[in-house]
């Protein structure tokens, strides 16, 4: 990769954009590609890359999304995590502000417009919160063609929202006084001199997920003095995270490591209470999935015995977990376990989603979703394969030509982005034609994960 400029002897930029990345072109692309549409002009801001080490992602083609702004790539030599590499871009930056984003924050175009503005605007240093609404498999056509997302990616029961605030956007003043806890790295601007003066982010958490950003933050919450309560949110200051496959199992485990850190740094109530349970959540999902099961029964849709006739010649055994309605119409065998929701519940047909299914790691030859996997939010899908890579060696994502709540049918390039969100965890095939009414499916073998047999470590 090579840095874009729009000028040698242009001024020094108002607004410095610091983006870590690693292994994950697919979303850096069309992230670059949102910051090309903003209202503020591409000479007031300089857009830094900063390239975790050790990636084995192809970023030929990301430098082609980057024409007409002002980027530097920065190559870090060994992989060092998220704080290194948000230290290496601000260590690059130029400007007086820095937003930090993450490779996967795809920017509404008035983003950078709205966090200038604040610190040009603020008689004292200040943080400024930008919203961040979650997308899923139903926005992926209007990212892809870079139309307008729906609106129902503000809704979290739509598979949208932001996850911070569950129970709706916060009121008041008073959540302001611990609002570093909302200062998550994706959305977040700050003074470039208070971020250097606290010593910018803990290099200690590594590789580990969760936590570096708002324990910065909180940093800078005490620098700056929490009595002046220098934190901000704006909600139309507004990205979107765009879907990308995570092992939601290891960053549990990250998390709970970092949590261990976080203890033993700050004892105090301050960080007692953070967590990442809330009921609310539970609560929507629950409605949620209870509407899906009765949406996909009344269309008697996601209908496994079709899916059976057409994947059996391709699975590895007849050991299978089948995912849908309707397994009464194919000769699954003794050995197939169920969620067959048209079905009653019983020993051998559950009626769940799959997160943490009661089925013995590593006893099936194939899991198989036939059209119910587009009802999951993002989350839940990664969660779901993430579960279902202890199951089986291979796992089959079926997408019929039923239109359901969740949307119509997966096309075959949003299929195709899916298998290269998918990549760095899995091995991915395309199954099926192009043809509209054609079936299609992602295979997906999973890869072994550091630290297990097979993975290549001695």
């Amino acid at each position: 990769m090579t840095a874009t400029h729009t000028g040698t002897d242009a001024p020094p930029p108002a607004l410095s954009v610091v983006i870590p990345t690693f292994e994950d072109a697919q979303s850096l692309e069309l992230t670059l590609r949102s910051l090309g549409r903003q209202t503020l002009p591409a000479d007031r801001f300089e857009v830094i890359v900063a390239r975790d080490g050790g990636s084995g992602d192809d970023y030929s083609a990301v430098s082609d999304f980057a024409a007409g702004l002002n980027v530097q790539f920065v190559e870090l030599p060994e992989q060092g995590g998220r704080s290194a590499a948000r230290n290496a871009g601000i260590r690059r930056a130029q400007a007086a502000t820095v937003l930090f984003l993450d490779s996967d924050s795809y920017a509404s175009p008035s983003l950078l417009e709205r966090h200038l503005a604040f610190h040009e605007a603020a008689t004292a240093p200040g943080v400024l919160i930008g919203r961040r609404n979650e997308l899923g498999l139903a926005h992926l056509p209007a990212v892809l063609t870079g139309r307008r997302i729906s609106e129902s990616a503000h809704w979290r029961a739509h598979d949208g929202g932001d996850l911070r605030f569950p129970a709706g956007e916060p009121f008041g003043t008073h959540w302001l006084g611990a609002a570093w806890l909302f200062a998550f790295g994706h959305n977040v601007s700050a003074p470039r001199a208070v971020v250097t003066a606290i010593g910018g982010f803990d290099e200690t958490f590594g590789l580990r997920w969760g936590w570096e950003d708002i324990e910065m933050f909180y940093r800078v919450d005490r620098y700056l003095g929490p009595e002046k309560r220098a934190f901000r949110y704006d909600a139309e200051a507004l990205c979107y995270h765009l879907p990308h496959y995570r092992d939601i199992y290891q960053m549990w485990q990250d998390y709970a490591g970092n949590d261990d850190v976080i203890r033993a740094k700050y004892p105090t109530v301050d960080w007692e209470f953070v967590g990442m349970s809330d009921p609310f959540e539970s609560a929507e999902r629950i409605a949620h999935y209870r509407a899906a099961i009765a949406d996909c029964v009344s269309r008697e849709a996601c209908r496994i015995g079709p899916a059976w006739q057409w994947l059996h010649p391709q699975l590895g055994g007849d050991r299978a977990l089948w995912i849908g309605t309707g397994s009464a119409d194919a000769p699954l065998g003794d050995k197939s376990v169920t969620f067959d929701y048209a079905a009653p519940a019983g020993e051998t047909n559950h009626h769940l989603i799959g997160m943490k299914p009661p089925i013995p790691p590593d006893s099936l030859d194939a899991v198989v979703s036939v059209d119910f996997w587009r009802y999951l939010h993002w989350q839940d899908l990664c969660l779901f394969l993430s579960s279902a890579a202890r199951l089986s060696p291979e796992i089959f994502l079926v997408s019929t030509d039923t239109t359901l709540s969740a949307g119509a049918p997966q096309t075959a390039a949003e299929l195709r982005y899916l298998a290269r969100t998918l990549r760095r965890s899995f091995d991915v095939t395309v199954l099926g034609g192009e043809e509209p009414a054609a079936p299609r499916a992602l295979r997906l073998r999973p890869r072994p994960r550091p630290g297990t047999p097979g993975d290549g470590a001695e």
